[in-house]
């Protein structure tokens, strides 16, 4: 086996590491094994938050190196029909699958995840992470959240086509988790549905959003909001624009409101504001293309179909474009440039 380069990718030390065991257990590791640990935690390689994520049929663990040419690589843990624990490769070679014995308990499991995800943010010296579960786990996951050593979680998402989250379970996961960026809630939710503190995460994404009220959208402190099956109507953005106009919602970047097949009518939403197209040949005050930052990724928008308004107290820039069944406000930051 080739020497261990400080450049290699999480994937490539992966595969080294896994080279030297000889059983699945990564923790009974020969001295050479730690003589590997110790020089791959000295190279402190760069890595996003480490990705967990449990799921009805399994659990994961991800590795993704920042700015890396091949960034990714994937343990995953599923219960199988074998006697034995049985350490597989993917085809593609980025993931490791671990194939539990099915009589195993799920806090058995849970402790599996809680060695990996322990010993992977040691080896990257990266105590960060986000979560992904399902609203049935909160409450049988006492262990897996109690034994992670973590030091930040920058993003909850709750994910389940039937499974139904209760205001309970909200609470739970924020009190234990604490996540410092965002929510991401894409599950049925009881009815009565309303913890309002996660209106001041920085970044909300609701699925289902009818419980948000027109005073909510006001009052969150949210940078970013996409918010699905809600009961904004046009005229809502209309007073909610104005309402911005006239110095609401000082954080937002990006509001985002699903639902509007039909092209709006603009002249209506902005009756009384001054407001221009967006072209390339004029100097303008915004450029065309808006960056969404999320954890791992940043998407572009193209904007060069919005209507551009000025706010008068700070001249600061908003932006209003419908596309697909979507209605998108933008707030042209300083950042943004």
């Amino acid at each position: 086996m080739k020497p261990l380069q400080l450049l290699d990718t999480p994937f490539l030390v992966f595969q080294k590491i896994i080279k030297l065991m000889e059983i699945i257990d990564l923790f009974e590791m020969s001295q050479t094994s730690k003589r590997m640990f110790a020089c791959i935690k000295n190279a402190r390689r760069r890595v996003q938050p480490i990705f967990l994520f449990k799921m009805e049929n399994g659990r994961m663990i991800r590795v993704a190196e920042k700015n890396g040419l091949d960034p990714e690589f994937d343990i995953v843990l599923t219960s199988e029909n074998v006697e034995k624990d049985v350490l597989r490769h993917e085809k593609n070679e980025k993931s490791l699958s671990c194939c539990l014995h099915n009589g195993l308990k799920e806090e058995d499991i849970d402790s599996q995840l809680v060695d990996l995800f322990n010993y992977l943010s040691d080896l990257f010296n990266n105590k960060t992470v986000t979560v992904w579960l399902r609203p049935s786990h909160i409450a049988t996951s006492s262990f897996l959240f109690s034994n992670l050593k973590f030091e930040t979680c920058q993003l909850i998402k709750i994910i389940a086509k039937s499974d139904i989250l209760s205001n309970d379970g909200v609470s739970r996961i924020l009190e234990i988790l604490k996540p410092t960026i965002g929510i991401a809630l894409k599950c049925p939710i009881e009815k009565g549905f309303g913890p309002r503190n996660i209106l001041n995460l920085p970044r909300l994404y609701i699925f289902k959003a009818r419980w948000i009220t027109f005073d909510d959208l006001l009052n969150m402190e949210c940078e970013t909001a996409f918010l699905r099956h809600h009961s904004f109507t046009e005229e809502d953005v209309k007073k909610f624009i104005n309402h911005w106009m006239a110095g609401s919602n000082p954080k937002l970047m990006h509001l985002r409101l699903r639902g509007f097949k039909m092209t709006p009518n603009w002249e209506h939403i902005l009756e009384g504001i001054n407001y221009g197209v967006w072209d390339e040949k004029e100097k303008k005050k915004r450029p065309r293309i808006f960056q969404d930052h999320y954890i791992y990724r940043v998407e572009e928008i193209d904007c060069k179909n919005g209507l551009d308004f000025e706010r008068k107290s700070d001249g600061m820039i908003g932006t209003v474009m419908h596309q697909s069944d979507q209605i998108d406000f933008f707030v042209w930051h300083d950042i943004q440039f």
